[in-house]
């Protein structure tokens, strides 16, 4: 199979990743945390490394405190259903944000009456900087989340600049890093963030299971879990819990292990000099596909690694289906749970598009074997795909 699916989840994870997992599945999956064993002990070691290998990712040193979760959906429910939100709260997203955040946000609407409003865009479906300042200057924000990488087309988005004018007005900041941890280079207090969020099993090429966010010491967030967790001290009228009181329940240490060692792996894999060479060689042979309609960042120097399309007279998923009949080729087909920013995409003749995310891991003559297979697909090539197939979408 030719994998290019890589915005949903990368495939494959090194080595290293699963051989982590592996070993410690065999030898200390066991609850970490205040067991007087060594496995335990050696559990809680890894964890705590861990954090500080994201600390040290994101040069966040004494600046902020990493909170661990099952996955990044979480993390982002945490962040925003923890704010104190009321009635008169304005809410700031960007259009390409993911709908782990519009939704988040849509419950508290309801809820609350907080309002939403979305950043304005450019001609060339950049974020309009100068139009988001006269925004902020009427209707001040007190909370703004933008995407460090569109999971749609690629584009990385101005987040700096974004949260500088945003800090101007006391709001609180909210990077998701889901599709760019461990692909960009993110400088916690230069990108002016209160909170980044990251999943382990996109761009950190880690295992399914393991999410979690940096949160800027001294920003306190409203606990919504509970559960598990030791405790500092105990009274009858409220235990006094350990710092880690984001996190809730036995954490998935094996998950956990992989993390650990992508993390290392990405030291020298150097992921985005490969994506940038893999994507100069394929947009220049996406252009040149008769009836080709290609989504990607409005400036070739803020392209990552995943790009949209469509071709005239198909529909999005019978793309993607043909793709994988003829050619075993995986790409995503929908509106890859961003769609408001596809209501923005001109020569959309057809619900959604075909989504092309690369690797550390891809090649180029697997681009070849993509160009070749969009090149060749014709009605024909329809027949004997599943109706159910052909309709869904994601």
């Amino acid at each position: 199979m030719i994998y290019l699916d890589n915005g949903a989840t990368t495939f494959p994870k090194p080595d290293c990743v699963w051989d982590a997992v592996d070993h410690f599945n065999r030898t200390a999956a066991v609850n970490a945390g205040r067991g007087a064993y060594q496995a335990a002990r050696k559990a809680t070691a890894m964890i705590r490394e861990v954090r500080e290998q994201l600390i040290s990712l994101c040069d966040a040193r004494e600046q902020a405190q990493v909170i661990l979760t099952p996955s990044v959906t979480i993390a982002l429910n945490q962040i925003i259903q923890g704010q104190p939100w009321t009635s008169d709260s304005v809410a700031y997203v960007s259009p390409y944000e993911h709908n782990a955040v519009l939704r988040p946000l849509k419950l508290l609407e309801k809820r609350i009456g907080i309002r939403i409003l979305e950043l304005p865009l450019s001609e060339d479906l950049s974020i309009d900087l100068e139009s988001t300042s006269e925004m902020f200057r009427q209707t001040p924000p007190d909370f703004v989340s933008v995407s460090a990488v569109s999971n749609v087309t690629g584009y990385i988005l101005p987040a700096r600049e974004i949260f500088l004018m945003a800090k101007e007005y006391g709001a609180f900041t909210l990077l998701d890093a889901a599709q760019a941890m461990g692909l960009l280079k993110l400088r916690f207090s230069y990108l002016r963030a209160d909170a980044i969020t990251f999943a382990g099993h996109k761009t950190l090429y880690a295992p399914f299971g393991i999410g979690g966010f940096l949160l800027k010491n001294g920003v306190d967030l409203t606990e919504l879990l509970a559960g598990g967790n030791g405790m500092k001290s105990l009274s009858e009228e409220m235990p006094l819990y350990m710092p880690e009181k984001m996190e809730c329940g036995s954490m998935d240490t094996p998950a956990i292990a992989g993390l650990q060692a992508s993390l290392q792996w990405l030291k020298t894999a150097r992921p985005k000099k490969i994506e940038d060479e893999l994507m100069t060689y394929l947009l220049p042979k996406l252009r040149e596909i008769s009836g080709l309609h290609l989504y990607c960042a409005p400036d070739p120097t803020l392209q990552a690694g995943v790009v949209s399309l469509n071709l005239d007279g198909f529909r999005a998923n019978e793309v993607g289906a043909i793709l994988d009949k003829e050619w075993n080729i995986a790409v995503r087909a929908g509106h890859h749970c961003a769609a408001r920013i596809h209501r923005h995409l001109k020569d959309q003749e057809f619900d959604g598009t075909v989504r092309v995310s690369i690797s550390a891991f891809t090649t180029r003559e697997d681009l070849d074997t993509l160009v070749k297979g969009l090149k060749s697909i014709d009605r024909e090539m329809l027949k004997g795909i599943s109706s159910s197939v052909l309709r869904g979408n994601c």
